[in-house]
C-alpha cells in the first residue's frame, strides 16, 4: 500500500490530536486520583469518631399513633415510636398517676414484668444487660407527662405496651 503526502499529513494530525488528547485524560487522572486520596482521607477522618456522635447526625424520625379510648374513640394519647423506644403522652386528658391501675398493673404488673423478663434471658446468655428493657414516667404534681419505654425490641411486644397504654388511661378516666 502506498501512501501519499495527503496521508502523511492526515497521519501527522492524527498523532498530534491523539498526543494532546492523551495529555487531557492523563491530567483527568491525576486530579481522580487527587480526588480520591481527600474522599479517602474524609472516611478515615470520619470513621474514628465516637458512635455517639455517628448517632446524633443520624436522628431516626419517630412515627406517631394515636392511642384511642376504648369507649368512644377518643384521643388519649399520642406515640412516638422509633427502633428502640416508645415515648406515650397524654393528649387532651389529664391524668393522675395514683389512679389505679396505673402503677399497678402498667407500671408493675406489665412493664416491671416485661423487664423482669428481660433480666432472665440476661441470666441465662440470651440477651445483654444493655438491651434489657426500660421504662420511666416523667410526672408533674403527680399528673401523668410521658411514658417512656426504651428496648421494647420486638413489633409483638410494642403492640402490647401501646394495647395496654391505651386500656389503662380508658381506665383511668372512667374513675
Amino acid at each position: 500500500m502506498a501512501t501519499t503526502d495527503g496521508d502523511v499529513k492526515k497521519a501527522a494530525e492524527l498523532k498530534l490530536w491523539l498526543e494532546g488528547r492523551i495529555a487531557q485524560l492523563q491530567e483527568e487522572i491525576e486530579r481522580l486520583n487527587e480526588t480520591l486520596g481527600y474522599v479517602d482521607a474524609t472516611l478515615r477522618a470520619g470513621t474514628f469518631r465516637p458512635a455517639i456522635e455517628m448517632m446524633a447526625e443520624s436522628k431516626e424520625v419517630p412515627e406517631i399513633r394515636e392511642l384511642k379510648r376504648d369507649k368512644g374513640g377518643q384521643v388519649i394519647a399520642t406515640a412516638s415510636i422509633t427502633s428502640d423506644a416508645v415515648s406515650i403522652e397524654p393528649a387532651g386528658v389529664v391524668l393522675k398517676s395514683s389512679t389505679p391501675p396505673f402503677k399497678s398493673f402498667l407500671m408493675g404488673k406489665i412493664l416491671q414484668g416485661m423487664k423482669s423478663s428481660d433480666e432472665g434471658l440476661v441470666k441465662s446468655g440470651k440477651l445483654t444487660q444493655g438491651d434489657v428493657l426500660r421504662f420511666d414516667v416523667e410526672e408533674a404534681n403527680g399528673t401523668v407527662g410521658k411514658v417512656i419505654i426504651e428496648n421494647y425490641r420486638e413489633k409483638t411486644r410494642l403492640n402490647e405496651i401501646l394495647n395496654t397504654v391505651a386500656w389503662t388511661f380508658s381506665r383511668m378516666l372512667e374513675k
